[in-house]
């Protein structure tokens, strides 16, 4: 058996891994793609079904294995042991829940649920339950929206270990969901777009499975959807932007076991019509417990009990996805992302005007992409003469948040016009930092070099993207602009060692972008301010120094 097993694993190598490409560099580990019929044992090839009842049938075909991701596959436990449980709440009873069962028309025909409402659905996770922190923040704010009906899905059941039952029983509560919203069609008159499934990590994907067997969801936001089992699945095992209307995802802990990372719980792979990475989908500011995460716990621990510290210890980075989305919710500040090719990109300046559709919100506030004119692909960066703002076009976006509350930051590019003088060294390395004023206030410590040491060429410009939770207004009227020269002994030009060098930074002026917000129409091309040094050309910044610049360039 094993014998055949490995001729298997080297033809499928050999003849799909360029088919699979870099994003997915394991498809040809996928059963459903594998050509020869081999006989083995864990992959019943034969089609598999179970029924449950009046809620639907579950099978286990092909598509469900792969050779690493998804080597094994269960059906779910039985219904009386998940045990699924509908809970709604609206405006007239925000705090005690009523119990909706779709077997029992009278527990719907009495309850507060209103057909003219926009319906919120909210699908909690593995080893999680209703009684989490998160589910009562994340249903008060949706209640304080107005009228809403809110239905908390209760699978606690079937959310426990084992992982791999857990992921089998996320079908049958999708059956049982979609079940529920039939039901609510049929008796109250429920508007299958106005549903908007919220689930976090496998709950993100259960609202896949409900939404799969109903047409015309309306909207479901995927919260750091699970890696495990799905990551490199076809789309009929995971969350994917043809199970409603409108698709979005928040991913923050998309680490990757073979990009040598330590892994994360949650997808890297974007799998909505908008993907949303903050601070590149990975680790979340405040989470390393190297570093300022560390001391959250004991504080965690005496605010918010030992489960929300447990969170913090344990899957910081995964929950992060489910904070920004509350706080988007009733918050003030928008979560506005830029669409780009990368991380880096965004970074460093590259794609941050809201031109051409390349700016959304996410969080709750989150729209259906549109298509626009400019028809760019994912990779492209967004040629800055584009001008005319436009609904988002689908792809991947990026965006900066703060360590905690409040994590919405504003976003402002910096471009440094360096000069270059006859007694200027062609380059030198080290640090910026700035303090920021303007007509509403002070910002001061900006690093302007939040990747470390960066290398400075005199006669070039330095541009980078950097965030604070201060809005500045448009009006910037002075910037001091702070300078320390770092030498390398890697780099013997970098040594500045008596008269060897000159460490001196030469600035010529400084321009400061603020950030652009989708919704201002033609009157977004942004505030652009362009700050000088006074009474020469360029200012001369020495070592360990500090130049000011006002915004009054006149020559």
């Amino acid at each position: 058996m094993w014998t055949h097993v490995s001729g298997l694993l080297t033809l499928g190598l050999t003849f799909t891994v360029v088919k699979g490409g870099p994003l997915d560099p394991f498809s040809w580990a996928r059963a459903d793609k594998i050509t020869i019929d081999v006989n083995l044992p864990w992959l019943p090839f034969e089609n598999e079904t179970r029924c449950f009842g009046e809620i639907g049938c579950l099978n286990i075909t092909r598509e469900w294995y792969h050779l690493i991701h998804r080597p094994f596959n269960v059906f779910p436990l039985p219904r009386n042991i998940i045990n699924t449980r509908f809970y709604l709440y609206t405006p007239k009873n925000a705090i005690q829940a009523q119990n909706l069962m779709a077997e029992d028309e009278k527990t719907i025909t009495e309850s507060n649920f209103n057909p003219d409402w926009m319906t919120k659905i909210i699908i909690h996770g593995f080893i999680d339950t209703p009684l989490s922190n998160w589910v009562t923040e994340m249903r008060d704010e949706l209640i304080a929206r107005g009228n809403l009906n809110v239905i908390v899905v209760d699978w606690a059941g079937g959310s426990l270990p084992l992982y791999t039952q857990a992921t089998a029983n996320t079908r049958l509560v999708g059956l049982e969901l979609a079940y529920l919203l039939k039901k609510l069609q049929e008796i109250s008159g429920l508007r299958m777009e106005d549903v908007h499934m919220i689930g976090h990590s496998l709950g993100a994907h259960t609202a896949g499975y409900a939404a799969e067997r109903i047409t015309g969801i309306g909207r479901i936001t995927g919260l750091d959807p699970a890696e495990p089992y799905f990551q490199g699945m076809g789309p009929a095992v995971r969350l994917d932007p043809t199970d409603a209307e409108f698709v979005d995802v928040i991913h923050t802990d998309g680490r990757s076991f073979f990009l040598l990372e330590i892994p994360g719980y949650g997808m890297s792979q974007p799998c909505g019509h908008l993907d949303f990475y903050p601070n590149n989908g990975k680790e979340q500011p405040g989470c390393a417990l190297s570093q300022e995460g560390g001391t959250l716990i004991p504080l965690t621990l005496i605010k918010d009990g030992i489960e929300e510290a447990s969170r913090v210890l344990l899957a910081c980075n995964h929950v992060r996805a489910i904070k920004l989305f509350i706080d988007s919710i009733n918050g003030k500040c928008p979560y506005v992302a830029h669409r780009c090719p990368s991380y880096q990109h965004f970074l460093s300046g590259r794609c941050f005007k809201c031109t051409a559709g390349n700016c959304a919100y996410m969080g709750y506030h989150a729209t259906m992409p549109v298509g626009g004119h400019h028809n760019s692909s994912e990779n492209d960066i967004i040629p800055s003469e584009v001008s005319e703002p436009l609904a988002p076009q689908p792809g991947k976006y990026f965006l900066a948040t703060g360590k905690d509350y409040p994590f919405c930051q504003r976003h402002y590019r910096f471009t440094i016009e360096l000069a270059k003088p006859r007694d200027a060294e062609t380059w030198v390395q080290g640090y910026l930092s700035a303090a920021i004023f303007s007509d509403r206030g002070a910002v001061r410590g900006v690093d302007l070099t939040p990747r470390g040491t960066a290398r400075l060429e005199h006669g070039t410009t330095y541009q980078v993207v950097v965030t604070n939770p201060h809005d500045l207004g448009d009006h910037i009227r002075k910037v001091e602009l702070n300078w320390t020269h770092e030498m390398n002994v890697l780099q013997p030009r970098s040594l500045c060692l008596l008269f060897w060098c000159n460490d001196h930074l030469y600035v010529k002026s400084i321009t400061v972008e603020i950030m652009q917000m989708p919704s201002r129409g033609k009157r977004n091309s942004g505030s652009s301010n362009k700050l000088c040094a006074p009474k020469r050309d360029y200012a001369d910044i020495a070592n360990r120094g500090m130049s000011v610049f006002y915004d009054n360039c006149k020559r």
